[in-house]
């Protein structure tokens, strides 16, 4: 089984709390798509994103192509303010979890930037995931694992999405 783990694309600047993407983020998510046709990432089975728009808005085209729900995960939101940082791991251990007990599927999570940076901290893996190039996370970037069966995860892939 197959995990990818994506930051959402290049959100909007707007005071609502849950914006948007910006015009260059839903060329990301269009590109993402692009990627997948051209069998440069694998075809996801499944697509968990957080309650945010951001989030959804970054996997729409991979849902309408592929005919796949798009499956909120209230454990994908970014840390909440009354959260410590060693529950907010926990959260993030449980979901990584939950994903891990697929057989043969592909798993694409999209989440926040300070998700995707804690769970870099918590997956169990080989590679050094405290490394620098894992430290810097631009918008519709992602990382891909695969896990084996007893939950170690060997690092696939790390991608930049560019319009």
């Amino acid at each position: 089984m197959k995990i990818y783990i994506f930051r959402h694309a290049q959100k909007a600047m707007d005071f609502s709390g849950d914006p948007d993407l910006t015009a260059e983020g839903h060329n990301q998510a269009s590109t993402l798509l692009d990627l997948v046709l051209k069998k440069e990432i694998p075809q996801p089975t499944h697509l968990w994103v957080s309650p945010r728009k951001r989030t959804h808005s970054t996997f729409r085209p991979l849902s309408e192509h592929f005919k796949l729900p798009l499956e909120n995960q209230e454990d994908l939101l970014e840390q909440h303010g009354d959260e410590s940082l060693q529950v907010f791991r926990k959260r993030i251990s449980k979901l990584l979890e939950k994903a891990s007990e697929s057989k043969n599927d592909v798993i694409y999570l999209c989440s926040h930037y300070d998700w995707v940076i804690e769970a870099m901290s918590v997956i169990p893996c080989e590679t050094d995931l405290s490394e620098d190039r894992f430290s810097h996370w631009s918008p519709c970037q992602c990382v891909g694992f695969e896990v084996a069966k007893d939950g170690f995860y060997k690092f696939l892939d790390l991608k930049r999405i560019n319009p």
